[in-house]
């Protein structure tokens, strides 16, 4: 089954390099997929880290991450653990 891209974002950040794809496959079916890479010159390979998030999860997985981004910027303490949260 072929699946085309529609658009790609690539943001680099020191050793790694993220790639933000929209895709389509050819049942019209979209998604995003987020891929990390990351350079080993070791094994002089890269290693590439991959997250599928189909169009019917987005806003959740948007919610989720805008909070989660926002507990970090904001340095707020966990949530206790018997309060529900998380």
């Amino acid at each position: 089954m072929a699946t085309e891209e529609i658009f790609s974002k690539k943001i680099a950040c020191g050793k790694r390099t993220y790639f933000f794809n929209l895709k389509q496959q050819a049942s019209g079916t979209r998604f995003i997929d987020i891929v990390e890479s990351q350079y080993d010159k070791g094994e002089d390979k890269h290693h590439r880290i991959r997250l599928v998030i189909f169009e019917d999860h987005i806003d959740e997985f948007g919610e989720a991450l805008r909070e989660v981004a926002d507990r970090l910027k904001s340095n707020q303490p966990p949530p206790d653990p018997g309060s529900g949260e998380g």
